[in-house]
């Protein structure tokens, strides 16, 4: 089963609100880099720097998102999510 992209309104417009369950699994499958390794576009990143949205959690009643990398899996809040990771098409 396939989620559709939540694209009615921006998401980061409420950043300090946490996830809402339809933001969160829209996200899911998308593939994201951490905004440190961003690159120059035209630039091909490496599969270590990639990481691929796998998995909403809920924890203390806040919904957060599990991006899975290479070499961790690391989970981030609302906030985190906008401030240390970038969305790649």
């Amino acid at each position: 089963m396939k989620s559709p992209l939540n694209t009615k309104k921006d998401l980061i417009k409420d950043i300090m609100n946490p996830f809402t369950l339809n933001e969160a699994v829209s996200l899911i499958y998308r593939l994201a880099v951490l905004k440190k390794d961003v690159l120059p576009p035209g630039k091909k990143y490496s599969i270590t720097q990639i990481g691929h949205i796998c998995g909403v959690l809920t924890l203390n009643d806040q919904i957060e998102i599990v991006i899975k990398f290479h070499d961790e899996m690391r989970q981030f809040t609302k906030e985190e999510f906008y401030a240390q990771v970038q969305l790649l098409d």
